[in-house]
């Protein structure tokens, strides 16, 4: 076997071009700029997200206490002296206040206390709870049902229902027959079922895709009611 001439072997690492090294030199520090751009970038974009966040949790916190004044304002007719606690706590105006000093009437307070916004979105949840749980009893259900953004479609359905079938009976009176039936289900009184129906009607009128629910009979409702299972489940 020949014998190695390392003499004549090349180096393990030849000397660095000065131009190759300045050009990687440069491309790296242009990588890391690059990285930092894109984190400036990034950051920026995370900051600006967070300050939408905040301000749109701010413009909801504000429209659910202007909808907790509205509602209070519209009963301040009904007003008690047991309400003054409630009705400092939401902050009313001067108006309002001018009444506060004049309440004298007793009795339980008509005025629901402030509640931040995440507290009665949790609190509305908790008494909804019943409509989607299966150990649920059918009374406790009715009583989430009428706590339910669409309770008042359901009435106006459950009418609507129990009206064709009186028609179809030949029943003498199909409106109060079913303005009873469905009131008696639900715990309401006919009078009440008369009313929400016309309101959703006044919706309908105005557009129809804002009251479309189908006709439903009680059978129905009942079936909801015991099972905890919707009719399109």
């Amino acid at each position: 076997m020949a014998g190695l001439d390392f003499q004549n072997t090349p180096p393990w690492s030849a000397p660095i071009d000065p131009k190759r090294a300045e050009q990687l030199k440069q491309g790296a520090e242009k990588f890391l700029q690059g990285i930092y751009t894109v984190s400036t970038v990034v950051g920026l974009a995370v900051l600006a997200l967070d300050k939408f966040v905040v301000l749109a949790a701010e413009k909801a916190e504000e429209q659910h206490h202007r909808a907790e004044l509205l509602a209070t304002y519209r009963r301040r007719r009904s007003w008690k002296k047991s309400d003054q606690a409630h009705l400092e706590s939401l902050g009313v105006n001067m108006a309002a206040r001018r009444r506060m000093a004049k309440l004298e009437g007793r009795g339980r307070p008509v005025v629901r206390p402030h509640q931040p916004l995440g507290l009665a979105v949790a609190t509305k949840a908790r008494a909804l709870q019943p409509l989607f749980s299966l150990d649920s009893t059918p009374a406790e259900r009715i009583q989430a049902l009428k706590l339910w953004p669409w309770w008042k479609h359901h009435v106006e359905a459950l009418y609507r229902g129990e009206h064709d079938l009186a028609k179809k009976g030949g029943i003498a009176g199909p409106s109060e027959h079913a303005e009873l039936l469905v009131g008696k289900a639900l715990g309401i009184s006919p009078a009440k079922v008369h009313a929400i129906c016309g309101e959703i009607r006044r919706k309908r009128s105005e557009w129809d895709g804002a009251a479309d629910f189908p006709a439903m009979p009680l059978t129905e409702l009942e079936r909801w009611m015991k099972t905890g299972i919707p009719r399109n489940c």
